[in-house]
């Protein structure tokens, strides 16, 4: 008897996108702004029954539900609360505001699968749920022509990345006899190598992830589906989405690929390396708010890298709980960065980096907080990104990748350069109107969390590390290798 209880959150998701389509039915809605504030609930809802389920191996291993799977679920359902509650305040004027909040939820569900995928088929799948969700979001605006032009975008390109996974998923398959991360690794113990057509599954796998990640030379359409794209689904995409990328990226090297981390490691430094200094040289030259962070996003996707690159050549365990633990930290604070850019947006009516002029003396706490996503973003201490990139580079260190470490640090510095320029907008500028910016209770309780959240990690991350470590661990339980003794003999190479 399969014992089902793992997927009791993920049910519950899937049951909170179906109720928010019958109170819209029932307009409900109308009487106040409660869709948005029952998704957040249910979300952190969804976060406890997520921890108190038990460990479990569904269908052969085809999904995992451990501490592993269970860390990045928690990054996914707290954007989505933040997110649900920011889009609260705007829920009256949306139309359909229903499906809204139900593809945010689905979206949801596609990178739990994902995040909890032990083959490449359930992978697929939650990759493919995430992203068709995310498509019709991005083109949620329909009266906007810059939406309607992202969503387009996202969807061709979105669309090779997936054929191209999908084809690495096949040629993995016809190697190893089956798609399960331990037929693949079962295989590679036994061979003692890296089969040379499995390159080319493996190249094409990786370039369907990098498409999700949003990392050179697979980052075409984010700063254009960034830019066209409501803000607060931007905001979700940027995080909980490129966060997903990693979480299937992670498991399928270190479990499937674990035997032969030598082969996949100098793509990985590669692709850090293109992402570290394309995005911020891009960066630097935008003058639009979205694209900088879309850009800004591409950087930190390098950085993530670092640590990935570095679990290739030492224990993963440092690599991996960097890498929970700044998926989590980042999620607050460009979702919080983001939510102010919405701000500035729907008051001026411009995206630019200008339109934040003189924000200081027109909502003080808005600025002050735009400064603080800023400064974490950029890795200043005490924040909660000055520890989130000093475990990343922790652990590349760790790997032995001295150079990468090194690019990453001096990236770093040249990313407070645009960070700086919007902070100088902010404070030192002077605004054209002195008229107060309005903000919504919904997105000044959204913004005030990131804002807590982003102090509270940098001041005392010692909770974030545990629950890195508690990952790693299930992790590295997972990866241990079957004998060859277990691979049918028809299916030995």
């Amino acid at each position: 008897m399969i014992d089902l209880r793992p997927l009791i959150p993920h049910c519950l998701i899937v049951g909170l996108g179906i109720l928010v389509v019958l109170l819209d039915a029932l307009r409900v809605r109308r009487n106040a702004c409660c869709l948005g504030f029952v998704t957040a609930l249910g979300a952190v809802a969804a976060i406890a029954l997520d921890w108190v389920g038990p460990d479990a191996r569904l269908w052969a291993g085809q999904i995992v539900a451990d501490p592993y799977s269970r860390a990045f679920d928690t990054i996914f359902l707290a954007v989505l609360a933040v997110v649900a509650l920011a889009s609260a305040s705007d829920e009256p004027h949306i139309a359909f505001a229903g499906e809204y909040y139900a593809l945010l939820c689905f979206a949801t569900v596609g990178l739990m699968i994902t995040a909890s995928a032990g083959s490449l088929l359930i992978l697929y799948v939650g990759i493919e749920l995430s992203t068709i969700c995310l498509m019709a979001l991005v083109g949620f605006a329909k009266r906007d022509r810059r939406s309607s032009e992202a969503a387009v975008k996202f969807f061709v390109l979105g669309a090779v990345g997936s054929a191209l996974m999908l084809y690495g998923c096949s040629i993995i398959f016809g190697l190893a006899g089956g798609t399960e991360y331990g037929k693949v690794l079962s295989v590679l113990s036994g061979v003692g190598g890296f089969p040379a057509l499995l390159w080319l599954g493996f190249g094409f796998v990786v370039a369907g992830l990098g498409f999700k990640i949003a990392a050179v030379p697979f980052h075409m359409w984010a700063p254009d589906v960034y830019q066209g794209a409501p803000t607060t689904i931007t905001a979700f995409m940027s995080t909980a989405s490129k966060v997903g990328g990693f979480a299937a990226l992670l498991r399928f090297l270190l479990v499937a690929l674990g035997a032969a981390p030598d082969r996949w490691a100098p793509v990985i430094v590669a692709l850090s390396a293109a992402s570290i200094v394309l995005g911020n040289l891009m960066a630097v030259a935008q003058t639009n708010l979205k694209r900088m962070l879309a850009y800004s996003g591409i950087s930190q996707a390098g950085y993530l890298l670092v640590a990935v690159a570095g679990a290739s050549a030492a224990d993963s365990g440092l690599a991996v709980g960097a890498v929970v633990m700044y998926g989590m930290l980042y999620c607050f604070m460009n979702v919080g960065a983001f939510l102010v850019a919405q701000v500035i947006e729907d008051h001026t009516g411009s995206g630019e980096i200008s339109a934040l002029k003189g924000l200081h003396r027109r909502q003080p706490l808005l600025a002050l907080a735009m400064l603080l996503f800023l400064f974490s973003l950029g890795g200043i201490p005490p924040l909660a990104g000055f520890v989130g990139k000093l475990y990343l580079f922790a652990a590349g260190w760790e790997g032995g990748r001295f150079a990468l470490v090194g690019l990453g640090a001096v990236a770093s510095v040249i990313a407070l350069y645009y960070y700086l320029m919007v902070a100088l907008q902010v404070y030192i500028k002077d605004p054209d109107d002195d008229t107060r910016i309005p903000v919504s209770r919904q997105v000044s309780l959204a913004v005030a969390i990131c804002v807590m959240a982003t102090l509270a990690i940098g001041v005392y991350p010692k909770p974030l590390v545990q629950l890195g470590d508690r990952a790693a661990a299930a992790l590295h339980t997972y990866a241990a290798p079957r004998p060859l003794s277990d691979i049918p003999t028809s299916r030995r190479p």
